[in-house]
């Protein structure tokens, strides 16, 4: 018995001039210790993900050879045609949603360079990044752990910082009718993000309480200055859930729904290296560092929690004939149900009992996407000439408001000082012809 396993050779156009690149799950499983889906990526040219420590959640921007990470929205993220890239800005914390895609239900990662489709908007200036997950062919069950520690040392001794992470997904296929479910939970300590520290004054001065265990060292200008301790320490703990469900209507056409849920509270922490005369531990005021007068704000050490909670609902309708016509209808929603960030703004230790504070709260914020694509191969598959042709429509919702609250820990009697609120629709109608007039020769319009 000789059994034949065929399938498309990307998910991505290829009938285009320009560089496209792959992994497949195999390649991901044997060569690749993924946490997320961004950790898919780490191995292809010209690409970087901005990933901090494992769980980064806001700032593991894309960035490519072209597009810098400064740049985020000049890149494209997506999972079996739902939109992943936060295009609602442009910078480090607006980062694809990784979160919503685990490496164990990865088919494929295609990866296309430069804007050389017409397919995509102006966002592809850097590189199209396409997950293809995949559906079983029969029942099959999956169970993975993972273990991870990192040490860190910044003044007053080596830090240990530990996470786990498990896995569990299940599928089946009966008949015409296929589905997938796979839950996740990831708990991880990353390492402190923010050095705290002043510049070193140049007169000398007997103000303020002497400390100790202040660090000298130089910033980035060469000047002098002295190192109080470490903030924005991240705890994160991340839960996702994934459904897919998929039927052949006929033998060349598949409807497909996908649901993604991810939540995560992040608790992002400080820590003073600054001892006083009884060996207590000082975040703010006026201190004296080897005869020099330093003023710490309350908010030079801060604490903050986020609370974070997004759906994505993804539905296509697809022909694959391979013949004259195929064809696609796609449609999906990503909305945040829950986004608060709450920071402390009253100095430490006093903070972490309460105490004034603010509130971000993005909640509404989202964004939808339609499409309507068509592939026209008036030759059939071996002809000179390949049509793709489609309607898009891609829009987005930003909704923030800003709150001081009396406690912030519990968020307590918040007043809205500010306000943030913009939609942005994008249309498109487009088309573009890859002509092979003479072998090894091609013209695209």
């Amino acid at each position: 018995r000789v059994t034949v396993t065929g399938s498309r050779p990307t998910s991505l156009p290829i009938e285009i001039p320009t560089a496209t690149e792959a992994v497949t799950r195999e390649a991901i499983e044997q060569r690749i210790n993924a946490t997320d889906s961004s950790d898919a990526l780490k191995y292809l040219p010209s690409l970087v993900v901005r990933k901090r420590h494992i769980g980064d959640h806001d700032h593991a921007v894309l960035a490519s050879r072209a597009s810098g990470t400064g740049n985020s929205a000049r890149s494209l993220v997506y999972a079996d045609g739902i939109l992943l890239s936060n295009l609602l800005g442009n910078g480090a914390s607006f980062t694809p949603r990784w979160g919503l895609v685990t490496p164990e239900e990865i088919e494929r990662v295609d990866v296309l360079y430069g804007p050389f489709s017409a397919a995509y908007p102006g966002n592809s200036a850097g590189a199209i990044v396409d997950f293809v997950t995949r559906m079983p062919e029969r029942l099959e069950a999956h169970v993975k752990l993972k273990g991870f520690f990192q040490d860190y040392r910044f003044d007053r001794g080596e830090e240990r910082y530990r996470g786990h992470q498990g896995s569990v997904s299940l599928g089946s296929r009966e008949g015409a009718f296929s589905w997938w479910l796979a839950l996740d939970r990831l708990r991880n300590e990353g390492q402190p993000l923010v050095i705290a520290r002043g510049l070193v004054p140049p007169a000398l001065s007997g103000a303020g309480t002497p400390v100790s265990g202040a660090v000298p060292g130089r910033d980035h200008l060469g000047r002098n200055v002295v190192h109080f301790g470490s903030t924005a320490q991240t705890d994160t703990r991340q839960d996702h859930a994934k459904l897919k469900l998929a039927y052949d209507l006929t033998p060349t056409l598949r409807a497909s729904y996908t649901l993604g849920w991810w939540a995560n509270d992040a608790e992002r922490g400080a820590d003073t290296a600054l001892r006083d005369g009884a060996g207590q531990p000082v975040f703010a005021g006026t201190v004296n560092i080897d005869g020099r007068s330093v003023n710490l704000g309350n908010t030079t050490f801060t604490e903050s929690r986020g609370r974070f909670e997004h759906l994505a609902h993804g539905l296509t309708l697809k022909s694959h004939e391979r013949d004259t016509w195929d064809w696609e209808l796609a449609a999906s929603h990503y909305d945040y149900a829950t986004d608060r960030v709450s920071t402390s703004a009253t100095a430490l230790p006093a903070a972490r009992d309460g105490g004034i504070g603010r509130l971000v709260d993005g909640r509404g914020t989202g964004w939808t996407t339609l499409a309507a694509k068509g592939l026209w191969r008036p030759q059939g598959l071996q002809g000179a000439h390949l049509v793709e042709f489609g309607l898009q429509r891609d829009a987005f919702r930003l909704r923030s408001r800003e709150f001081t609250t009396t406690d912030w820990t519990l968020d307590a009697n918040p007043t809205l000082t500010s306000r943030f609120e913009g939609e942005t629709v994008l249309s498109s109608l487009w088309a573009q012809d890859t002509w092979r007039f003479a072998p090894g020769w091609r013209a695209v319009l």
